[in-house]
Order: C-alpha cells, then sequence, then structure tokens
C-alpha cells in the first residue's frame, strides 16, 4: 500500500517538480574551500554502493544503514513548532504550504511527530547548549552573551570530535571573522559558550563563517547557524525554505551523501513538538510516530553515528537512540 501511494503521489506534476528541484544542484561552493574532508571517528566501515540522484529520491533506499557516518550536517532553525503554542505552527512534515522545498523532503526521509526541546522554560540559548550537551545547563539561561557568568564547562560534541581527531566546525551565517557571531546572535552558536578543558582555544580555528562551507568538502560535522533571517526569527517560512534549497541541494547531490556517508539534519530550537527532518540514503520515508525525539536523542544519535562513546551527562543517559527507527 504505501509503495502504491508513493507511486500516486509521484505521478502529479507538483510531486515531480519537488523531486525534480531537490535532485538538481545549484552548483559551485559558497566561498572559499577552507576546511578539509576528514575521516570520520573510529574504524573504516563498508558503506553502501554510489548511486546516482537522478536514479531514485534522496531517502528510502533499501538496505541497511552504515555502521558509521564521515559527517554530519545539522542545520538549526528558530521558534517553530509542527502545530502550535506560543511559536508559529509550520504543520506536520512542513505543510503549511509555505516551504515547499522542506516539505518534499519531509515526504521522501524521516521526521518525528513528536519531538521535545532540552528545557521547555528556556529561550534558544538554553536549547543550543543542550542539544550539543545533554545538560540543561543553569548558567546559560535568558540568552545571555558568552562571560564569565555565562557559559558551559561541560564536555560537549565539538570536543568528542575534536578528542577524537575528526574536524568540528560551526559555520555562522552573517559573519566575516573567525570566532565571531557576526550580524548573528551568540545564543545560535553554542561553541562560543564553551569554556571547559581547552574548549576556548580552539574558538578562531572551529567556528567559522559561512561562506566557508564547501559542501563537497565538509568537516566530520558542520553545525550549521542561519542568520536571524533564513533561521525564520525575522524572517518567514519561505525564505526559510529558499536558504534550505541552496544549501541541502548541493549537500544532497554530493559523492559523499549518494555513497551514504553523510547524514543531515534540520531541527528548531523550540518549540513542542519541535518540527524535524533527518536525511540520509536509508532513511525511512515520512513521519515516525511509534517512538519520541528529542534535543537528547538527537546527540546520542549523532555521537553513535561518529563513533563516539555516548556522554553519561544530563539528559543522554535517559535518552534513546534513533538509528532503529529511522533506519540511519
Amino acid at each position: 500500500m504505501f509503495r502504491s501511494r508513493v507511486r500516486h503521489l509521484l505521478s502529479t506534476p507538483l510531486a515531480a517538480l519537488t523531486l525534480v528541484a531537490l535532485l538538481v544542484g545549484c552548483g559551485g561552493s559558497s566561498g572559499p574551500a577552507a576546511v578539509s574532508t576528514t575521516t570520520k571517528p573510529g574504524p573504516t566501515t563498508t558503506v553502501a554502493p554510489t548511486v546516482p540522484p537522478s536514479a531514485g529520491a534522496p531517502c528510502g533506499r533499501p538496505g541497511t544503514a552504515p555502521g558509521r557516518y564521515q559527517h554530519v550536517v545539522v542545520i538549526m532553525e528558530e521558534n517553530r513548532t509542527w502545530t502550535g503554542g506560543r511559536s508559529n505552527p509550520v504543520g506536520m512534515g512542513f505543510s503549511n504550504g509555505k516551504m515547499p522545498f522542506l516539505q518534499g523532503l519531509a515526504t521522501r526521509c524521516s521526521s518525528y511527530t513528536d519531538w521535545s526541546e532540552t528545557n521547555g522554560g528556556q529561550n534558544s540559548l538554553n536549547q543550543y547548549v543542550g542539544l550539543t550537551s545533554g545538560v540543561v545547563n543553569t548558567a546559560t539561561v535568558n540568552d545571555c552573551t558568552p562571560s564569565d557568568s555565562c557559559h558551559s564547562t561541560d564536555d560537549n560534541l565539538f570536543r568528542q570530535i575534536r578528542e577524537a581527531g575528526g574536524t568540528p566546525r560551526s559555520f555562522v551565517d552573517g559573519a566575516t571573522q573567525p570566532c565571531s557571531p557576526g550580524s548573528n546572535r551568540s545564543k545560535h552558536i553554542p561553541a562560543l559558550y564553551y569554556w571547559g578543558a581547552d574548549d576556548r582555544s580552539f574558538c578562531t580555528k572551529e567556528v567559522r563563517p559561512f561562506t566557508e562551507l564547501d559542501p563537497a568538502h565538509l568537516p566530520t560535522l558542520a553545525f550549521v547557524s542561519p542568520d536571524m533571517c533564513h533561521d525564520g526569527h525575522d524572517c518567514g517560512d519561505d525564505q526559510v525554505d529558499a536558504w534550505a534549497k541552496s544549501l541541502l541541494t548541493r549537500i544532497l547531490d554530493g559523492a559523499t551523501y549518494r555513497a551514504g556517508r553523510t547524514l543531515v539534519v534540520v531541527v528548531y530550537d523550540e518549540d513542542r513538538p519541535v518540527p524535524n527532518l533527518l536525511i540520509a540514503p536509508t532513511a525511512h520515508p515520512g513521519p515516525i510516530s511509534r517512538v519520541a525525539g528529542s534535543h537528547a536523542a538527537l546527540l546520542k544519535t549523532i555521537e553513535q553515528l561518529l563513533g563516539l562513546p555516548v556522554l553519561h551527562q544530563g539528559q543522554l543517559p535517559a535518552a534513546i537512540s534513533l538509528r532503529s527507527s529511522a533506519n540511519i
């Protein structure tokens, strides 16, 4: 039944146009390739053979997901929910009519009907820090700026990847200098808040302008912070969708994605049920309701995908892995 419904959907002109828009790359990189492709932490893993994008949709490839990935791309958007509440609803599967590109991806890739942020009583910053550390941090509250009283010393995903020999990078839309929010907001760049161990000494190397993100040469982790318009904070869903399309078409058309070595995540900071989208060649198409996702579950899943030990702190011990339910 599922296959017949998919064939029916793809027979419509709108679905065909959406699929074409997804599979055609925008061409070229958005800036100089300052980041080199890096071997993922952990031993080499056999991956599925490369499938040209013209051979099918970006997700739903039959078979078992790879044991490990080389690259994870996380794009963090702002202040939406699936259904309602204090944020503007985008509709389940981005179905509000203003996000045709992301909606097209949502019909072909995985999303969770229920997804909780780190701390429903806090604003953006606590969610960003929580997603990358698993901790409801009591110092990074009320969207404070990095300071002696506003930072985290918790272990975190950036440090984990670095210590495993990988390349964590935060790409800041609106920045022209390293280790700077530029015209963006610090509260949307969690790497600026990690001051434990030797985290601060890597800020210049690891927090880079968005123009340096090269989809053909991805780091181990690309944590993308769109600017205040492209993340939906100050602009509408149509502009979020257009910006996402310009970036994601190039990544999904890339060799590492088609070879099954890259996972792409689009997730909002808040509110429950938080909009989310997991994109990988083997990802199950359509919404998942039998389990609930969360920022902590996503962090645990990324750690597993990159061959990292799962941190035993904050919300992580109780969090589920999304690998099995999404087939990633």
